[in-house]
């Protein structure tokens, strides 16, 4: 526990070969909402609020779970990325994804997001059992990378457990009109890192939210460079963040504020707490405000700024090895 200043911020320290990460969507896809109480199983040593998401739910950020992309944004976010061992990569990064068949490519605008006009957008189980679009595009259904089925003028199609959906609109559905029954199509992504270090795409876990609060043991707060709203980069407000020790050990933390007993921190704040009281040499920035939540051991130990829980997209827990 940290309590100075008017400031009281709480942390967990997780032991990185006892335990490990793993994010949880509300409601187990997406779109979803849930309390972090919800999502916190009774299997998790902690539980704490993660990405920024929309009033219906999308998670606003690119998100792996268990190997399977579950969202995407096209900005340049940071990121938590973990491995199979449960070593961590902490940077901004970006998603690529592209459809090759015929001997063409074509770049996607994202996976299990509303698709837009003249958009292309694939879907897969993590979106849950249907696609959740209008009758106004075309869709193909892919199993082992075969396509199986099209609906034409038909929205809303289940989605296969072993495969994924490609949801095409306008100007974009007609770069598929040589598509038939029975053509392959692959399916390439990748999680760029905008800055020199290791590879993203090694991770089965990935969650994004930002800004970067320190890197490599130093503060540094890339809320201007990652083009936050000024809710988020500017003033003091409750704050939640993820980041690890020197000894590659997991870290949760929360800041209350807008209440008396802590008014909350700025990001730089955050960040010099995060360093040096908590020992962080890598943490980023998770959504703050009213979702700012964290339990430990099923009990909620710090005060939402609402007076109650929020429902929120997804959360990142601490679970035993």
């Amino acid at each position: 526990v940290y309590h100075q200043g008017g400031v009281m911020a709480f942390a967990i320290i997780a032991d990185h070969e006892k335990y490990q990460l793993r994010p949880v969507l509300a409601k187990g896809k997406i779109p979803g909402r849930a309390t972090v109480s919800q999502m916190n199983a009774p299997e998790a040593i902690a539980t704490i609020n993660a990405s920024y998401f929309a009033t219906n739910g999308i998670v606003l950020g690119n998100t792996k779970i268990d190997g399977v992309t579950a969202s995407t944004t096209y900005f340049i976010r940071s990121a938590i990325g973990i491995r199979e061992d449960g070593s961590t990569i902490f940077a901004r990064q970006t998603y690529r994804g592209v459809l090759q068949f015929n001997g063409e490519e074509v770049v996607v605008g994202g996976v299990n997001i509303e698709r837009s006009p003249d958009s292309v957008v694939v879907y897969n189980g993590w979106q849950g059992a249907t696609t959740g679009t209008n009758n106004f595009g075309v869709e193909f259904v892919v199993q082992n990378n075969i396509v199986t089925n099209i609906f034409r003028d038909k929205g809303n199609n289940y989605i296969p457990p072993d495969g994924f959906i490609i949801s095409a609109h306008g100007a974009a559905a007609e770069a598929f009109n040589g598509v038939y029954v029975g053509d392959e199509i692959i399916f390439e992504e990748d999680y760029i890192i905008v800055e020199h270090g290791e590879d993203f795409n090694e991770s089965i876990h990935i969650l994004s939210a930002g800004p970067t609060l320190v890197k490599d043991g130093e503060i540094y707060v890339t809320a201007d460079a990652e083009q936050f709203p000024n809710d988020i980069r500017v003033g003091r407000a409750p704050r939640s963040a993820v980041g690890v020790t020197k000894y590659g050990d997991y870290i949760f933390a929360v800041v209350d504020g807008r209440q008396a007993h802590s008014k909350g921190c700025t990001l730089t704040e955050w960040a010099r707490i995060l360093k040096n009281n908590f020992g962080a040499i890598e943490a980023i920035n998770l959504d703050g405000g009213g979702s700012t939540e964290l339990f430990f051991k099923g009990s909620l130990i710090n005060k939402p700024s609402d007076g109650k829980e929020r429902l929120i997209g997804d959360a990142l827990t601490i679970l035993k090895k």
